[in-house]
């Protein structure tokens, strides 16, 4: 027995959303952004980078054995994949350098890479800042040194103005001086090793190395006081993570038995330097404050380390001169750099350099490009290759809308490509073969069966396409094909030769 129709219209359903912190990218903001990407990709291969690709599923533990506690804590762990440990991945430097490592073959060195893809990390989405993201940038494996830096510091600042951005500020640090000046501060190995591993979760968290400063403080203050039993409980209520680690590495046990006097004798007598150690704590906390605190021109903050840290740290004073020097040599503007040796970049692996470009916009300036030196990397990934390392990832949505905000177009696209129509039933055959042949010579043809010349023209200028050709008859017959240009408002009888001319000449100039 068959049922009528119901008369009632069933209910719409609930309309389904993005998942918050991401986006749709429809074809006119996606094609804007695709030129974006193939702009700077190509401009990274005129440097001799080549591309490739890894997963966007990574095991978590490559990211939890270098990249920090800042990028840890944000990742999108799997479940249900038949793997334990799996993660989207939050940035890709590590992925590359795992490739670099698990490669049947050794790659020639220096390794030149570049590379773009989705990155997902979770944290709270606000404007120019998603859960989802594109990165595009490059890797430089296998070579080290300012001269290498500064390749790599250069390629990110001309590709930037070849996206149409000039005078970008490049923000330049050097993770290694504080690095260097611990080793060599005389503090015992023990402590020293402690601060390092303090200062490279610090940076990864995002925050600079006044957090080191602050350990060092607080640290000084638990060794000097008067009331050593109140030691633990002062532990316990440090309001910083690192700084809790970093007594707990350096006295394992700090509760139970243990007194606050017991501790801090243990430490002092397993150093044996007892106001020595306060001594040398005290001398670095205040050249940690003074770095905190030193960024400005170039001459000027060379000129400081000079004076002031040349013999507590040279190698990296010497490097820092070298790389500005490098930077001059390439044609970049010495006031456009700005040396900070007081910021650190959300990411632990880094060694040394690191830099940012940023860009001025209504709302002020805007990082729209970050990286560094990652020397060790590949080591920590369980690899014997090489392990020296440099790169950098611009954020691609992040440069679409700083090139918006300063009124510049996105890597505008000019139209290009042919809306074919058949102006009658009898030329749809025509028609269809036309188009057919001319995506065979790499042209750009979108077929429209059915629709009249003025919507036929609102489709085509939708689509970006330059002219409207339409088939009127055989293909063989005179006048059977009229070209309508739509940026001059003309329209001319062509013939199939001619259009697979403009096809192809449409091609090469894709191919520029």
């Amino acid at each position: 027995m068959s049922r009528e129709p119901s008369s009632t219209a069933p209910a719409a359903e609930r309309p389904i959303d993005t998942v918050r912190g991401t986006r749709d990218w429809l074809p006119g903001d996606h094609a804007r952004l695709a030129a974006l990407e193939t702009l700077l990709l190509d401009r990274f291969a005129r440097a001799g980078y080549e591309p490739l690709k890894t997963p966007v599923l990574e095991f978590t533990e490559l990211h939890e054995r270098k990249s920090g506690a800042g990028i840890v804590a944000k990742l999108f762990e799997l479940s249900g994949t038949g793997q334990p440990g799996v993660c989207l991945r939050p940035e890709l430097t590590a992925g590359i350098v795992r490739a670099y490592t698990a490669a049947a073959e050794p790659p020639p060195l220096p390794w030149r890479v570049s590379h773009s893809g989705p990155v997902f990390r979770y944290e709270t989405p606000r404007p120019g800042r998603l859960r989802e993201f594109q990165q595009v940038g490059v890797e430089k494996l296998g070579d080290s040194g300012p001269l290498a830096d500064g390749e790599v510091i250069w390629l990110a600042d001309w590709a930037l103005a070849q996206a149409g951005v000039e005078g970008a500020t490049i923000r330049l640090g050097h993770v290694g001086l504080i690095l260097e000046m611990l080793e060599r501060s005389g503090l015992p190995v023990p402590l020293a090793s402690a601060l390092i591993e303090m200062l490279s979760e610090a940076a990864a968290d995002g925050r600079d190395v006044r957090a080191l400063e602050r350990g060092l403080e607080q640290l000084s203050g638990w060794l000097q006081t008067a009331e050593a039993v109140e030691i633990p409980n002062a532990v316990e209520r440090a309001d910083d993570a690192g700084i809790d680690r970093l007594f707990r590495t350096l006295v394992p046990v700090v509760t139970g038995r243990r007194s606050g006097h017991e501790i801090v004798h243990r430490l002092r007598r397993k150093w044996d330097l007892g106001h020595g150690l306060l001594g040398a704590l005290e001398r670095v906390r205040a050249q940690v404050h003074d770095l905190a605190e030193l960024k400005g021109h170039p001459d000027v903050v060379l000129a400081r380390l000079a004076r002031d840290y040349e013999s507590s740290a040279p190698e990296s004073v010497a490097a820092l001169r070298t790389l500005v020097r490098t930077l001059s040599d390439y044609g970049v503007s010495l006031d456009r750099v700005e040396l900070d040796l007081g910021f650190g970049r959300g990411i632990g692996f880094y060694s040394q350099m690191i830099f940012e470009l940023l860009v001025p916009t209504p709302d002020g300036k805007v990082e729209v490009c970050g990286g560094g030196r990652y020397d060790g990397l590949a080591r920590v990934l369980g690899s014997d290759r090489d392990d020296r390392g440099v790169g950098f990832a611009f954020g691609l949505e992040r440069l679409a809308q700083v090139l918006d905000a300063q009124g510049r177009a996105t890597a505008a696209i000019a139209p290009s490509g042919v809306l074919v129509v058949a102006s009658t039933t009898e030329a749809h055959p025509a028609a269809v073969r036309l188009a057919t042949l001319l995506r065979n010579e790499q042209g750009r043809a979108v077929l429209s069966i059915d629709r009249g010349l003025d919507e036929a023209t609102a489709l085509a200028k939708s689509l970006g396409l330059a002219s409207i050709v339409e088939v009127t008859g055989s293909l063989e017959t005179p006048k059977g094909i009229t070209v309508h240009d739509l940026a001059n408002s003309t329209r001319a009888v062509s013939s199939v030769s001619d259009l697979v001319r403009m096809a192809r000449a449409e091609a090469e100039g894709r191919r520029r």
